[in-house]
């Protein structure tokens, strides 16, 4: 049997939270791991005003990151052994949740910089969909002995969101976000490297 399978070095993440924020909206540090999750004030020049993220609350089936990025192979005529030499393209990451409950971080997602309108007293709301917006976002995820996150100072959703009325499931909302800047990792343990 292999001695190097170590099932305390695992991790299943059980809970998580997604956050949004203002487009550059600074990491918060050790406070992601919080409630609230509040980005500090910065006393400047120029100063900057804390920051509290909102949460989009209910989030079913998790979060996927999907990451792509193009490689091309060159081939010159005189070497068949190999590719001559490869070139890669840019990082293109996608990360895709589906939230289900009416909170604010929802509403603004859904809406895409859009607004929500009262058109009567007696609380009939009109929702009116914007041509896009930047935001900055964050998913955190924890389990008995780890905690992890995902931080992307600037994201946009790549397409209105489907929705489905099936009365099968809850109502919700599946979004995609195109990550506009570098998705950064942070979590609670070194995975195993010496800092």
């Amino acid at each position: 049997m292999s001695t190097y399978a170590d099932p305390k070095k695992a991790v299943t993440y059980l809970d998580g939270d997604g956050f949004r924020a203002p487009a550059g909206t600074a990491f918060p540090g050790a406070a992601i791991f919080a409630s609230p999750v509040v980005t500090p004030a910065v006393t400047g020049p120029p100063s900057v005003p804390a920051v509290t993220w909102d949460a989009f609350g209910g989030i079913q089936k998790g979060l996927d990151l999907n990451p792509t990025r193009e490689l091309k192979e060159h081939e010159v005529f005189n070497y068949r052994d190999a590719a001559y030499d490869v070139t890669t393209g840019p990082l293109k990451e996608r990360l895709k949740f589906r939230a289900v409950d009416r909170s604010k971080a929802t509403t603004l997602t859904r809406l895409e910089g859009g607004s929500v309108v009262e058109i009567e007293a007696d609380e009939v709301y009109e929702f009116i969909r914007g041509a896009g917006e930047d935001f900055a976002f964050i998913w955190r995820a924890m389990d008995f002995r780890h905690k992890t996150a995902l931080y992307c100072e600037r994201v946009r959703l790549v397409t209105p969101p489907p929705r489905s009325f099936s009365g099968q499931d809850l109502d919700g909302w599946e979004f995609e976000l195109l990550a506009l800047a570098k998705v950064r990792e942070f979590g609670t343990d070194n995975g195993g490297i010496t800092v």
